[in-house]
């Protein structure tokens, strides 16, 4: 089985040693929604597309659910019951895993997702499903008993906004269980995308990566770069992943449109130039929840009707983040951070990062041409990629003299018309004089 650690640096991920860039695909209802047969399709496909790692709530997600799926508990007489449910659920889960590590996937666990824990917005929508304190820790303990051995990452979070004092303090109670009982294992947090972590959380023993969610909102272009500045700003260097970009085919603006495959690309490219460079979540509207056609969804009115999960796993966005995933390693950008003094001022929401002062990448999500305060003759070669058609193109740059009179480059407007990465290697300094 993989096994993921963080690099020295502390900035990136490795995997059984060596830089890798981890790319999960959302599948919060693994143990509930698929067939046998079509979980083994499934692992084939992801496998092929590039992933390696797999997003799985331990517990269904009532507030976000396609019917038909299965259950380990109950409510019974007011109050949950863990063991009610599903005999065959927690089986049939661990036979999952089995199949998905023998694919070289790495489990992504959420333990807790915010409805079962008091104080958060999910325990207002479902207050049955929050767990006291000693089912909390039952739960953690069985979960790590029955999954431990395949090595997971787990997050102790879901979807919750970190701003109430006894969900905080059960959630940690979470994250010590697991420290306690698997002390190698990767621990991180999912939070919603108007979260921010408060600082002694971040900056403290209970988590080894941040794992943001710029998520599906009127942000959803802007947040993967806002939120990466936030916690690369804060004390502790850890590696950053936006487990939770927008969905590719999900509703979004009261109905108005759905996030498109480009729509995923700007998202996913502009958090790893700007520092989240150490993985990536994907997710298509039907797979996530394993919805099927005909079947009812709790949150229709929020998200509109999932397409079927067959259907969605189709989605052309899922080898586009798999191409990211091999850019990224090619070229040895797995340490990004932003650097917002490359770039001259411009409106199209351009990023600019770098690994260090030989390496530079600039995310361009529109084809127009750019300057970059970079000195001409430092400049080894330039790179672009056709990122809508998953291809190297043709890089031209110019050397040109910035406002000051010193020298600057011009990334020239590419000759197609999506959205591009450019990779600029410097032989010294990045810096105009």
């Amino acid at each position: 089985m993989p096994r993921w650690s963080v690099s020295p640096s502390r900035r990136a991920l490795l995997r059984d040693g060596l830089p890798s860039f981890l790319l999960a695909d959302t599948v919060w209802a693994a143990f509930s929604g698929p067939t046998d047969e079509e979980w083994s399709d499934y692992l084939v496909l992801r496998r092929r597309q590039g992933f390696t790692a797999l997003l799985i709530s331990v517990l269904p997600i009532e507030h976000d659910r396609s019917e038909g799926g299965r259950s380990p508990y109950a409510v019974v007489d007011g109050r949950l019951d863990l063991s009610a449910g599903d005999p065959g659920y927690w089986p049939r889960a661990v036979r999952f895993l089995e199949q998905a590590v023998e694919h070289g996937f790495t489990p992504m666990l959420v333990l807790l997702w915010n409805n079962f824990v008091p104080a958060t917005w999910g325990a207002g929508l479902t207050p049955q499903l929050v767990l006291d304190e000693q089912q909390t820790l039952d739960h953690v303990r069985d979960s790590v008993e029955r999954f431990a051995r395949f090595e997971p990452i787990w997050i102790v979070s879901g979807d919750d906004d970190l701003d109430a004092d006894e969900a905080i303090a059960r959630y940690s109670l979470a994250a010590s269980e697991v420290r306690r009982l698997a002390p190698e294992a990767l621990v991180t947090w999912h939070s919603t995308p108007t979260a921010r972590m408060p600082e002694d959380l971040a900056n403290g023993p209970l988590l080894d990566l941040h794992g943001l969610q710029s998520g599906h909102n009127e942000d959803w272009d802007t947040l993967p770069q806002t939120l990466t500045r936030y916690v690369d700003g804060l004390a502790v260097t850890r590696p950053i992943i936006d487990l939770e970009p927008c969905y590719e085919g999900l509703g979004r603006f009261a109905g108005r449109a759905r996030h498109s495959r480009a729509d995923v690309r700007r998202a996913s490219w502009t958090g790893v130039v700007a520092g989240a460079a150490a993985g990536l979540g994907y997710g298509a509207h039907g797979v996530w929840s394993w919805h099927r056609r005909g079947s009812a969804f709790t949150a229709e009115a929020v998200h509109g009707v999932p397409f079927p999960a067959a259907v969605a796993l189709g989605f052309p966005g899922a080898d586009d983040v798999g191409f990211l995933r091999r850019v990224v390693e090619a070229e040895g950008l797995s340490e990004l951070r932003e650097d917002r003094a490359l770039l001259e001022s411009e409106p199209s929401g351009a990023v600019a990062g770098r690994v260090d002062e030989h390496l530079v990448a600039v995310y361009a999500p529109s084809a127009f041409a750019l300057t970059c305060r970079l000195d001409p003759a430092s400049v080894a070669s330039v790179t672009v990629y056709d990122l809508d058609e998953r291809r190297q193109d043709a890089a031209e740059w110019t050397a040109v003299a910035g406002e000051d009179g010193t020298g600057r480059i011009r990334l020239e407007q590419p000759e197609f018309p999506g959205d591009a990465l450019f990779v600029i290697r410097v032989e010294h300094g990045t810096a105009a004089a």
